[in-house]
């Protein structure tokens, strides 16, 4: 199925795609890993399907390993392109590009069969951003089989307690040039958005910390976990910092913790009260996702 515009679209290629498709592209890390993962999964003559192609790397990559492969990528101007990238690339015969999100893909209607392997990058930088855990738990239920490949197989989602005064004022406002502004963090937002750590003033308050582990070959359900952080210095926690690290099996992994080139940045959730730590006591971390959205809440306690 070749991907073609609606009539009558009104976006531009500009305004319908993110420009952070192109710091993914050339993500050397993040492409030569997942080469390195899915050269080692892929078999010759592997039914593969491909979740979210964007511009269509890891379907090429999945192609050239030998497999047939079936990708989706929901955005209509990217599918668009993704199209143009394969046939550029003389991959139009190994490769069936789909319009359409991957929980909207039938076996037997849009895939020949249940897939050998399948391959995913549609991860943002706290991991579950981009609906990555509702697609898999979708596919759990009605593509894959208990037989199939997942590359990446899992991931684990990291945080440490931060003071930051600039980190906080990104999704909190309190008095300017004499006015009580507070009633505008109304519009704060709850879960985490996306910042390079180091472009920003902190400290460290604690280490960091395991807050879920994901094994993509089981389907996945919402949890919540309770932790008790140890603190190592006094301060204000004004945000968490999170990263993750997916396993891309055999020992293939990929990461955005910390400085680098890696496209991704990292996750800031900030806290609406800020809460004081004293080295030595401890606070109570309570963390939740339901497969889309991750909230932290925090508390002091004592060890």
């Amino acid at each position: 199925m070749s991907a073609e515009l609606p009539r009558g679209a009104e976006l531009t290629m500009q305004q319908a795609i993110p420009p952070w498709h192109f710091a993914m592209m050339n993500d050397q890390e993040r492409n030569h890993a997942y080469r390195q993962a899915i050269e080692t999964a892929v078999r010759p003559g592997d039914l593969v399907l491909d979740i979210g192609t964007g511009a269509g790397v890891t379907a090429l990559l999945a192609a050239r390993a030998g497999g047939q492969v079936f990708t989706c990528e929901s955005n209509l101007h990217t599918a668009f392109l993704a199209d143009r990238v394969i046939s550029a690339n003389g991959y139009g015969d190994r490769i069936t590009l789909i319009p359409r999100s991957s929980t909207e893909l039938v076996v037997g209607r849009d895939l020949p069969g249940k897939p050998d392997v399948v391959t995913a990058e549609i991860f943002d930088c706290g991991l579950i951003g981009e609906s990555a855990l509702h697609a898999l738990e979708h596919a759990h239920r009605e593509l894959i089989s208990s037989t199939t490949r997942l590359v990446p197989s899992g991931g684990r989602l990291w945080a440490q307690l931060v003071e930051s005064e600039s980190l906080h004022g990104l999704n909190h406002v309190d008095v300017v040039e004499g006015f009580d502004l507070r009633p505008f963090n109304a519009a704060s937002t709850r879960g985490y958005f996306p910042r390079r750590i180091d472009c920003h003033p902190h400290t460290v308050l604690a280490p960091a910390f395991r807050l879920f582990d994901f094994t993509f070959g089981e389907p996945p359900v919402p949890r919540t976990r309770q932790l008790t952080v140890p603190v190592t210095r006094d301060g204000i926690a004004h945000a968490a910092v999170m990263w993750f690290e997916l396993d891309l099996g055999n020992g293939i992994t990929v990461s955005n913790h910390g400085a680098g080139s890696c496209h991704w940045e990292q996750a800031v959730q900030t806290f609406p009260a800020p809460v004081t730590t004293k080295a030595g006591a401890a606070v109570r971390i309570t963390a939740r996702h339901d497969l889309c959205a991750l909230t932290l809440d925090v508390e002091r306690t004592r060890l």
